[in-house]
């Protein structure tokens, strides 16, 4: 029962994972066999039967060598399978028994995690990153169940081992369970919850419409509370809204339900298009916002969906925030490393609150300035938006700074140019 535990059953769920969520045609884990120098496959997805590397004998030597030195071998080849040869992509990714900590370079090889993809397969560094991270925390279960086996076997009359054994498998599955339990509950909850609002949302709209359309009740209400309150009532369903988006986006950053999906971004012809509504907003609401451009800005590789979501957050507070006949300015440039997107406005964030505002339900006793100008009394806003874009650059491997002096503010957003683990 242990030695399946120890090796086949723990390879083979994890072979599945790595292949469920990189779609991938097919996974080997493998182990290496100092003494005759030959890999033995533990777990194979899907099993192909005989499956065979044409690799020339200095190929090979060359992959184990550089798999000694703990690199990660990316290559194509050609693969025998069914007496078939098909030309395929393949990613060997090290394990190390002992992973090296603080430049120790002790670490010796225990095997090798093989992915294996067509043509156009396009694997990022942070996929690779987490399947070696997956396969290390593999060899530490598998250990882990090893000492089990062990004291089984030194105290056979001493049945508690094996109990606490099967209680820990059983305590794994039962994790197991709730995770994919809490999946499905955020999934649920998502429609469960946005959809009464959308509901509340058009009924009023139709209200307005209803009562606009009708010129003697329309002159009737001109002036009259009853606008003023579908208007407060719209303007609270939105906000709840956006509370109940945020608090989901973070449940699912928090949990990695998504994934990033890197593409191709021409930065000159995103901002225009992102941009356009706030420069109507900004009209509407007396402000000044400007736009600046330095030199030449290349194609990025990034989530589209995450840098709107950030542009859109920061742009929004940014117009919030800025009084009347206020200026706002947005500006990008680029270096070989970084491409950065700064907003800035003004407004001034006072210092007890700057080191907070990143933090979750942390609202600044401030509120909207930009809709008439009242002297504000009550924060606005969920305290949610800040902890979302934060969390959002950083699935980007990008970085946020922060400065509030002489009456403005500037959120400056990093983003990476090329390729970063």
């Amino acid at each position: 029962m242990s030695s399946h535990i120890d090796s086949t059953y723990l390879c083979q769920l994890t072979a599945a994972q790595i292949q469920e969520i990189l779609v991938l045609n097919g996974v080997l884990i493998q182990q290496y066999q100092p003494q005759s120098h030959r890999w033995l496959t533990i777990a194979q997805l899907p099993n192909l039967g005989q499956l065979t590397l044409s690799l020339e004998p200095e190929k090979a030597a060359e992959i184990d060598r550089r798999l000694h030195d703990r690199e990660i071998v990316e290559f194509t080849a050609m693969t025998t399978v069914m007496n078939l040869n098909i030309c395929d992509r393949y990613v060997f990714i090290p394990l190390l028994e002992q992973p090296a900590q603080f430049g120790n370079d002790c670490s010796q090889l225990w095997g090798r995690i093989c992915l294996l993809g067509n043509l156009n397969s396009i694997w990022t560094s942070q996929d690779l990153s987490w399947v070696q991270a997956l396969g290390q925390q593999l060899l530490t279960a598998m250990n882990m169940f090893a000492g089990f086996t062990t004291n089984i076997v030194t105290n056979r009359g001493n049945s508690s081992t094996l109990s606490e054994l099967v209680e820990l498998i059983e305590r794994i599955a039962e994790l197991e369970s709730v995770c994919d339990r809490k999946d499905d509950f955020i999934n649920n909850i998502s429609h469960d919850l946005r959809a009464p609002l959308m509901n509340i949302k058009m009924a009023v709209r139709l209200l307005k419409t209803s009562l606009n359309a009708d010129r003697q009740i329309a002159d009737l209400l001109s002036g009259h509370r009853a606008g003023k309150y579908l208007a407060i009532l719209e303007q609270e369903c939105d906000r709840e809204v956006e509370l109940i988006n945020n608090i989901l986006e973070l449940q699912r950053l928090d949990l990695s339900i998504d994934k990033i999906n890197l593409e191709s971004v021409e930065i000159s012809t995103w901002l225009p298009t992102a941009i356009e509504p706030f420069m109507h907003r900004a009209g509407a609401d007396r402000q000044k916002l400007s736009t600046s451009v330095s030199g030449t800005i290349p194609p990025i590789a990034t989530d589209r969906f995450c840098l709107n979501k950030i542009f859109t957050e920061l742009l929004n507070n940014a117009c919030k925030y800025t009084q009347i006949d206020g200026q706002i300015l947005v500006s990008i440039a680029s270096d070989s490393e970084w491409l950065t997107i700064a907003i800035e406005n003004q407004s001034e964030i006072s210092k007890q609150h700057l080191p907070h505002i990143f933090e979750q339900f942390y609202r600044i006793p401030s509120s909207d300035l930009s809709s008439h100008g009242d002297t504000p009394t009550q924060p606005s806003g969920s305290g949610l938006g800040l902890t979302l874009v934060q969390k959002l650059v950083q699935q980007l491997n990008g970085q946020i700074h922060v400065s509030s002096t002489a009456g403005w503010t500037e959120f400056a957003v990093k983003l990476p140019v090329g390729d970063r683990n």
